[in-house]
């Protein structure tokens, strides 16, 4: 019986060379297909393993080398043709424009020319975008991080200072139901929230009491239409490009304080200019005052209900109303302290030292609380325009003028509280002038 012989199927194969994988020698495979052939050489290859993936490195790196030289050379071959395009329509459009015998200019040029430019141009204005665009990304990555963004405004009673007025984050809000969020952590997170509004609500504590005025209801009346009249006549001369008066100021708060009337501005931003017109004539009478336990009176009435009172007059919240305040005074403070110290470089001390009484009094009428965000304002900067040795030499100024109570108060302006010996108690230093 004759029957036809087979040779065992051959259990391993290897695609090597061009047809396999596109003229490629440096990569070759092998496969378990049954395939008539030799056997597999199985000392050079277990026989439990099918599949095998080599690798030229030597042939790899040439092929490597030599398409990075074909890009180089393709990069220089245009660098080459661009400086080239750009000489000839610099050339080009050098001697574009003639004058005629008609007295006409002519303007003429290659096309090649105007695509050229119209290019320059067009990659330019990309280049620079995206060159902001990635700068931007970098601040924000820089100086912000994810998740973790800055709500930054300008306030303009801080000379344009940028001031930041909360941060808002990107984070997954807790779900009530979920089984991780259990109460107590909801309770301690509604805590904080209602701690952290009240104190960024909470007024200072020289704020005084409001206190109601009885009038009879003819005057009233008659005193409502009078401090109606003088707000419009205010109106009126802010329109005329005037700044405000202080009798005015002075007038509109007498006729409110004695009625108990209350008047209205047309719009937010010209009733807080008013108000910032009257902190600073607040502020100006109270540095008048020489004598340090003297109470500072406008028009008969204490300096700070006057301020506070006139914001009830015109519609003004007082927390909103005790935060201008607060701004008026931080920016007073800096401008003080840099007058002084530009009258000590010009050895002026008697002058340097008028500014820091100004300083220390209007501190001792309107006080900030500590670590107030304000002081941190006027404390970084103050930090770009003075150098660590001519704060410290300030320190010491303030001390000499106002003692215990100008030390605290410029080592908080001047950010010189890292030299405490312990808590609230800064440590002297006497600079070599």
């Amino acid at each position: 019986m004759n029957g036809a012989v087979t040779s065992p199927p051959e259990l391993f194969y290897t695609h090597c060379g061009h047809r396999e994988f596109g003229a490629n020698p440096s990569l070759c495979l092998s496969s378990s297909l049954f395939r008539r052939g030799r056997r597999p050489d199985t000392r050079r290859r277990p026989p439990d393993r099918d599949f095998e993936l080599s690798i030229s490195i030597a042939e790899f790196s040439s092929r490597a080398f030599s398409s990075l030289n074909r890009i180089l050379r393709t990069s220089e071959f245009r660098l080459r043709r661009v400086l080239s395009s750009g000489a000839d329509a610099y050339n080009d459009l050098r001697t574009s424009v003639r004058v005629d015998r008609g007295n006409r200019i002519v303007f003429s040029c290659r096309r090649s020319s105007l695509d050229f430019v119209a290019s320059l141009l067009l990659w330019s204005f990309v280049t620079v975008l995206a060159a902001r665009v990635l700068v931007w990304l970098w601040r924000q990555l820089r100086f912000r991080g994810f998740g973790n963004w800055l709500v930054v405004r300008r306030d303009r009673s801080l000379g344009g200072r940028e001031v930041v007025v909360g941060r808002r984050r990107v984070s997954v809000p807790v779900n009530p139901l979920s089984p991780s969020a259990t109460r107590a952590e909801l309770k301690i997170k509604e805590r904080y929230q209602k701690n952290r509004l009240a104190k960024r609500d909470k007024l200072p504590h020289w704020w005084p009491e409001p206190i109601t005025s009885q009038v009879a209801s003819d005057r009233k009346e008659e005193l409502q239409r009078e401090a109606n009249r003088l707000v419009r006549a205010i109106m009126d001369s802010r329109m005329n490009g005037m700044d405000y008066k202080e009798d005015d100021i002075i007038q509109l708060r007498q006729i409110c304080r004695i009625s108990g009337a209350n008047v209205f501005f047309e719009t937010t931003n010209v009733r807080d200019s008013f108000y910032r017109a009257a902190v600073v004539l607040v502020i100006n009478n109270c540095i008048r005052i020489r004598q340090p336990d003297a109470t500072p009176q406008i028009d008969g009435e204490d300096a700070r209900r006057f301020i506070s009172g006139l914001g009830g007059n015109i519609g003004l919240d007082n927390v909103h109303a005790a935060r201008l305040v607060r701004a008026a005074v931080a920016a007073h403070t800096r401008s003080w302290i840099l007058q002084c110290w530009a009258f000590e470089v010009q050895g002026k001390r008697s002058e340097a030292k008028e500014e820091i009484s100004k300083i220390c009094q209007i501190h001792r009428i309107f006080p900030f609380e500590e670590n107030s965000p304000e002081m941190e304002m006027v404390a970084s900067g103050l930090k770009k325009n003075l150098r660590i040795d001519q704060r410290k030499h300030l320190l010491n100024l303030f001390v000499e003028v106002c003692g215990a109570e100008g030390q605290k108060i410029a080592a908080e302006a001047l950010d010189m509280m890292h030299l405490n010996g312990s808590e609230g108690d800064v440590v002297r230093y006497h600079p070599e002038l």
